[in-house]
């Protein structure tokens, strides 16, 4: 029954989830919450199953370089305090440099990319 809504409301299954996901309308809608809920176990599905399996860990893939990307360009960009020129560095700018501290202000301001080093690194 419910294909056959799908049919005459002549959308897809992948179109009503992004709808549903993309449209303020359905922000707080029970459908939502549930998908959220059951994401691990939908994640799961798509991986496991042959006709998609590849297509979709390619896309996994795809999505977390472009968290992981976001994430750097925050840390480089000039306002996060971290960009420098070498040619410009004074002896004093090196003298005063914290590891320790570019560490924390890393987890605190890319922690998905922190994790991902512990994970790598460990």
């Amino acid at each position: 029954i419910i294909f056959e809504a799908l049919d005459q409301c002549q959308i897809s299954a992948a179109g009503l989830i992004v709808t549903l996901l993309t449209s303020q309308e359905y922000e707080n809608h029970w459908f939502i919450t549930d998908l959220f809920a059951c994401s691990g176990e939908i994640f799961q599905a798509f991986s496991q199953h042959p006709a998609s399996q590849h297509q979709f860990i390619l896309n996994l893939i795809g999505v977390a370089e472009s968290v992981y990307l976001q994430e750097l360009q925050c840390l480089m960009s000039e306002d996060s305090g971290w960009h420098f020129k070498a040619s410009c560095t004074s002896t004093k700018q090196l003298e005063d440099f914290n590891l320790k501290e570019m560490g924390q202000k890393m987890e605190v301001n890319a922690p998905k990319w922190w994790s991902l080093l512990g994970t790598l690194l460990a």
